[in-house]
Formats: C-alpha cells, structure tokens, sequence
C-alpha cells in the first residue's frame, strides 16, 4: 500500500536507490519509500549490467570511489550476509595503435599514486593470459589482477533483504507522474497510485532521471543510451583466472560467464527516450561480426542468451551526485555512464551523508556536483575517457 507521508522518496531501485535508501535507514531514517515503475528491482541498468569492477580510471575521484566500493563490498559479506566478494580475475585495457597509449601511462601514474599497482604488460604476456585473441595489432594492455567481477543478482538480493529487515517499503509497479514543488521546496510525489508527502526526493532514476528533472524544469544533462550483451555457449579454453578484457577503440570487451564469454560492443551514443529494452539484431550481428575478427576460433560457438539495457550518459562520463541546487530537498545519484554498479555502495553512502550532515564527509564529491554543466568556464575538475 502506498503511504500516504515519507521521510525520504527514492525513485528507482537500482543499486544507486537501494544503496542510498540502506545507509539512511541505518543512520536513523525509519520512513523511507523506494519507487520502481517496473515489476521488479533493478530497472533498466542494474538489473542488466555485467558485473565489472575496476580500480582503473583516469581520474582520482572514480579511482577513490572504487577504493572505498571495493572495501564496502567486502563488508557487506557480513553485513547483509551477501555473497558476492569480488571475483578478482583482473581487468585488462588491450590497447592498439588506434589508442591513446600515452593517456593510458597517464592514468597509471595517477592509479599508482593512489596504491593502485597497475601492470604495463607486453604481447607476450597478454598472449600468455587471453589465448585465442587476435593480437597483430596489439602494441601493450594496462592489468590489474585485484578488478574483476562481482555478482550482480547477489548484491541485489541481499540489497532487497536488507531493505525489507530494515523496514524500507520498496513499491514496484508504481511510476512516478510528477513532482510538485512549494516555495522553492520538494513538497510531494505524484505516483500511479497516489500522492507522497515528502520533504526530500532522490532521483535515482537511471536512464529515466533526466525526464524525473524534466518534471521540475531541470535540465539533468544525462542521456539514455542503450547498450547490449550476449553470452556464448561452452568454449573449453576459457580458464577460470579469464580476465575481463577491453579493446578501447573497438568498444568491444568480454569475460569468462559460465562455461563461455560474456561480450559487449559499445553502441554508438544515440539518445534513445523510448527506453526499448528489445534488442537490436542488426547491431548484434555487427558485434558477433567484431568478436570474431578478435577471437577467429568463437565463429563456430552459439549465442545462448542476449539482451538490451542502458547506459545513463553525462557529457564528460562522470556521475552527478548530491543536492541540486534550485530546489530544496531534491538530490540526484545519476550519470554513471557504465561505472553505477561498482561505485554504488561509496555513491549510496555518500548521498545518504549530504541527505543527513548537509555535505558527504567520506569522500569529497565537489567534482560531481551538477554545477561543473551550468557554470560556464568553471569546471573543477579534467576528466578523462578512460
């Protein structure tokens, strides 16, 4: 049933909604209401990423946001008795002369300033670790054997126990139809099934927050773009120490899932508001068409699962995290642009901080606040698409 009055509405269930609505209620909120306007949890990127976790980023806030995630997955093997402890298989960056080498040195200087000991590995030793992949026109890789992987579907499952021992009322089926807003201020939700009472919403939308904000004549710079995976059927010489691998100028990456790969080739950054979750057969023939030119002998395998999901864009591939600024009591935990599942535990937390103290006191997020779009000239931070 839909109450009536909230403390905190979260709207999305998504590992960024469930993250921040577990660290309010363990820091003293009772009354908080997470909205799903589809049948299940985990929306339409959660639900249907990967599962890659990684340290290596170019720039120190992702880097530190990975740290503090990687720490708080471990802690939550105890405390949501969750499973789902990183698969360390390592994470490997395949660079060609088509790369930008130099930015990947530059990103390991900052990686191993922060203790991120990140390997530069010659072909010999990529052979060594990936065989089967073509690698004519391999110049080096970036690897680091302590990013892997981590269950998603875990995560998510103690996610959902621990918001119901929590007493959080997680409301699938229920859209959100609008925002009102008094005096400058978050007032009420307006849902398919009734109205809130609440002096704070989170938008943890995913691919839908920019139309949340959108209902409050926001402009949310973040675009939905859909990606899309399939899994292979057996092939005996993936080992179980199989990386994660990524050719970056292909777009194209895979990782050992069950007795086959796991691959996805990045589609082309076209803002699709439909949110169509079926997938793109002519786009799936081109990625089985990309596979194969990397991996020769995977010709003869077969599909045996595919499906679509979405990134949440940013211009500059960063998230936006914390209050906006023109309304009171509307915060956002968006943008992720591919990176929401690994750092949602650090991102989930450090909302939840400026919800409680006025500003995140674990990490400083000053770096993605949403004014670094709307003030012209003052960014505070370069980022990176790495």
């Amino acid at each position: 049933m839909l109450p009536k009055t909230a403390d905190v509405v979260i709207i999305g269930s998504g590992a960024m909604g469930l993250s921040t609505a577990y660290h309010l209620a363990l820091n003293g909120y009772s009354n908080i209401v997470v909205l799903e306007r589809d049948s299940y949890p985990g929306g339409h990127s959660t639900s249907r990423c990967a599962g890659g976790f990684r340290h290596q980023f170019a720039t120190e806030i992702n880097i530190l946001l990975s740290k503090l995630s990687n720490e708080m997955f471990l802690r939550y093997r105890d405390e949501m008795d969750c499973k789902a402890v990183l698969n360390s298989c390592g994470y490997m960056f395949v660079l060609t002369g088509n790369d930008n080498v130099e930015a990947f040195k530059s990103a390991m200087t900052i990686q191993h300033r922060l203790g991120i000991e990140t390997q530069w590995i010659t072909v010999e030793d990529i052979r060594e670790k990936i065989p089967r992949v073509s690698l004519e026109d391999v110049v080096a890789a970036t690897y680091y054997q302590m990013d892997g992987l981590i269950d998603v579907g875990n995560v998510m499952n103690a996610h959902i126990s621990a918001v119901n021992r929590l007493g959080i009322k997680l409301l699938v089926d229920t859209s959100v139809l609008d925002i009102g807003v008094r005096n400058g201020r978050i007032d009420h939700v307006i849902t398919s099934k009734g109205n809130i009472s609440t002096p704070i919403v989170v938008n943890a939308a995913g691919a839908r927050s920019a139309q949340i904000c959108r209902m409050m004549q926001i402009d949310l710079p973040v675009k939905p773009v859909q990606q899309q995976l399939f899994v292979t059927s057996e092939l005996p010489w993936v080992s179980e120490d199989f990386p994660v691998v990524i050719f970056p100028a292909e777009g194209i990456g895979f990782h050992k899932e069950g007795k086959g790969l796991l691959s996805g080739l990045h589609k082309p950054e076209v803002e699709n508001e439909s949110l169509n979750l079926s997938v793109d057969t002519d786009w799936e023939m081109v990625h089985c068409e990309k596979l194969i030119e990397r991996i020769p002998s995977i010709e003869d395998s077969k599909i045996i699962s595919s499906w679509a999901g979405f990134y949440e864009m940013t211009p500059d591939l960063h998230p936006i995290i914390g209050r906006m600024p023109w309304i009171e009591g509307l915060f956002c935990i968006t943008g992720f642009s591919g990176h929401g599942f690994m750092h949602s535990p650090a991102c989930g937390l450090l909302v939840s901080e400026e919800i409680i103290y006025g500003k995140a006191k674990t990490l400083d997020i000053t770096s993605l606040r949403i004014e670094r779009f709307h003030n012209a000239g003052e960014k505070t931070t370069e980022f990176y698409k790495i």
